[in-house]
């Protein structure tokens, strides 16, 4: 019987075919071992079939990872450029609103002024309210008072004028007493001077009487 090495995989193995008398192997045997080897080489080579397959098949996917990955790539480089420009925009905005921050900082101040003052602003606010009240009270009051002392003025008024068509109308009756007693006066006064003139003729003429009277008294005596 001879022996025959054969690799597999890297290991030899070790495969006995029968001798025949005139020297040589058995045939038999020798295609049974080639028909045993023709199926491990088929096996192996479905093997290795279905292997590269799976492995092909990883490769597609891993493929289409990459590609996903490289899309994703993509788009989270444009959005970082994105936002490069946005940030270069507002740190340029923010440069350009840099005045403002002192203007941010009034505000901020007048804010708790305004807030420290707010509750002055409340009391002036219903302080004004209650002036409000009283100046409206005030006017009503006013309006009241005004409207009274305008009737007391209609009324002493009416007095005043009622007083004085009664004091015309005493007036009127006394100037015409008056006027018809002057007018008796001027009448007598007009009358008056002839009256004296008879009144002196009468005098003369009693004055001359009685010193006719007088002279002639001596005259009897002697």
């Amino acid at each position: 019987m001879g022996k025959l090495l054969r690799g597999n995989g890297g290991r030899m193995e070790n495969y006995s075919f029968k001798s025949v008398a005139f020297g040589g192997f058995d045939k038999q045997d020798v295609v049974r071992y080639l028909e045993q080897s023709s199926e491990k080489a088929a096996a192996a080579q479905r093997e290795l079939e279905a292997e590269n397959e799976a492995l092909r098949r990883e490769a597609e996917a891993r493929e289409a990872e990459l590609e996903a990955l490289r899309g994703r790539i993509e788009e989270l480089t444009a959005q970082r450029d994105g936002l490069q420009e946005k940030l270069e925009t507002e740190t340029a905005a923010r440069a350009d609103l840099e005045p403002l921050r002192a203007l941010e900082q009034d505000v901020a101040r007048l804010t708790a002024e305004r807030d420290a003052l707010k509750p002055d602003a409340e009391s002036y606010a219903r302080f004004r309210e209650r002036l409000g009240a009283i100046e409206c009270e005030a006017r009503n009051r006013a309006d009241d008072l005004e409207e009274k002392a305008a009737a007391q003025t209609r009324r002493t008024l009416e007095a005043f004028r009622s007083e004085y068509l009664r004091l015309m109308s005493a007036f009127e009756s006394t100037a015409g007493h008056v006027n018809g007693e002057l007018r008796k006066i001027e009448v007598t006064l007009s009358q008056l001077p002839r009256a004296l003139d008879q009144t002196g003729s009468e005098l003369n003429e009693l004055s001359a009487w009685l010193e006719k009277k007088t002279e002639k008294k001596p005259e009897g005596k002697g």
